[in-house]
């Protein structure tokens, strides 16, 4: 006969696997592309003497100005300041290729003052409209791509416009009295802004950061569903054909009827009894609901202390999907309404795929998403039927 604890540990296999496998979603591949400069012009004019900084100001509008100061040696200084189209030359020549806004850079003006060229340009749209006065700064963002970035600059500095404030800081920023600033240091590049980084804001204040958090919904909301909804199809899929087993198969050969399934049954119904009988508790519908919501709340905190909020979802998603399996195969055996523990377990992988939406998956997008979490819901699939098992083996009981 199998041990009783068998499924515990086929479970915790399973879950050290979907640790794995959230560390494939979440992070994103390094792109073949070269890293963006956000800096164009910055420690590449000829006579630059260091890379120098750039400050990037943001109107109402969501439009922007931004403003590169590169400090340069005595004589291209004096060169520059006597020679307008030696300047402009050198802008045009030492503006590096691979330019975050090198197509959208506009009203370009370059000028010296003492012994610092000033390179000033308009790029328009780098903030979209949210709620309210709130905004989003998505100008980095971009995506369905797999840019990453360089600073190219010793300081690159957000000005958000007027009395605004950022409601989050941005991987490797500070925020501070309405600015966001990376820092290149003596880390080798730990201040690069990361990919996908954007920075909600809105006036000072908590109803000034609800706005925030909401427009953050509003500019990203229809992204999310999209690949939420195109990602969520294999997994669903799967979950829903493994309730459709759970139904068909559980009573028969292949379940509770003979051999291993039988021993599965049997030895979680003997697991759940002897708990039960700890607490002084029946084993019933209403048990075995409250031992799948009590274990699948365990799950999450368990997960949010030993991981991220990513991989806690993963954990909680897996363990409804997989524990809603207990109570659907007590009511299948007793005829009693199933359906919703069926559509629980079938929709639960929804929660990971939305939570960790938008993909950009090896640049393919949410279908090879969908992919990656397969593993997830066969592992939950499985979990899930040797589950119902136990819940028709103690609705017989």
């Amino acid at each position: 006969m199998r041990p009783p604890h068998a499924t515990l540990v086929t479970c915790c296999c399973i879950l050290a696997a979907i640790a794995l496998l959230g560390g494939v979603v979440v992070s994103p591949a390094a792109g073949g592309h070269p890293p963006l400069s956000v800096c164009g012009v910055c420690g590449s004019l000829d006579g630059a003497t260091d890379a120098g900084t750039l400050d990037v100001h943001v109107d109402e509008n969501g439009d922007s100005r931004w403003i590169a100061r590169v400090p340069v040696d005595a004589a291209a200084a004096e060169t520059y300041r006597t020679d307008p189209d030696a300047l402009e030359a050198a802008v045009d020549d030492g503006w590096y290729r691979f330019d975050v806004a090198d197509d959208d850079a506009r009203d370009v003006d370059a000028s010296v003052d003492g012994r610092t060229v000033r390179v000033a340009y308009t790029v328009p749209n780098v903030a979209s409209p949210g709620v309210g006065d709130a905004r989003v700064f998505d100008y980095f963002y971009l995506g369905g791509t797999q840019h990453r970035y360089d600073l190219r600059a010793d300081r690159v500095t957000i000005h958000l416009p007027g009395d605004t404030r950022a409601a989050t800081e941005p991987l490797n920023a500070d925020v501070d009295d309405g600015t966001v600033t990376w820092t290149n240091g003596d880390s080798g590049g730990d201040g690069d802004i990361a990919q996908k980084t954007y920075v909600p804001y809105g006036p000072a204040g908590v109803t000034g950061t609800l706005a925030s958090w909401a427009s953050t919904a509003v500019v990203f909301g229809p992204l999310v569903l999209e690949h939420a909804a195109l990602a969520g199809i294999a997994p669903v899929a799967v979950l829903g054909l493994a309730t459709v087993a759970a139904g068909r198969l559980g009573a028969g050969r292949f379940g509770t009827g003979a051999g291993i399934g039988r021993d599965v049954g049997e030895g979680g119904k003997a697991a759940l009894e002897y708990l039960c009988g700890r607490f002084d508790r029946s084993l019933g519908r209403r048990t075995l609901v409250a031992l799948a919501a009590g274990s699948m709340v365990a799950v999450g905190v368990a997960g949010w202390l030993a991981f991220d909020l990513s991989l806690s979802i993963l954990l909680v998603s897996f363990w409804l999907a997989a524990a809603a399996f207990l109570p659907l195969g007590y009511a299948l055996e007793r005829g009693d309404a199933w359906r919703h523990f069926g559509a629980l377990a079938t929709l639960a992988p929804l929660a990971s795929v939305t939570a960790l939406a938008p993909y950009y998956v090896f640049g393919f997008g949410p279908w090879a998403a969908g992919a990656l979490f397969l593993p997830w819901a066969l592992g939950a699939g499985v979990v899930g039927y040797s589950l119902s098992l136990v819940g028709r083996r103690v609705a017989v009981a």
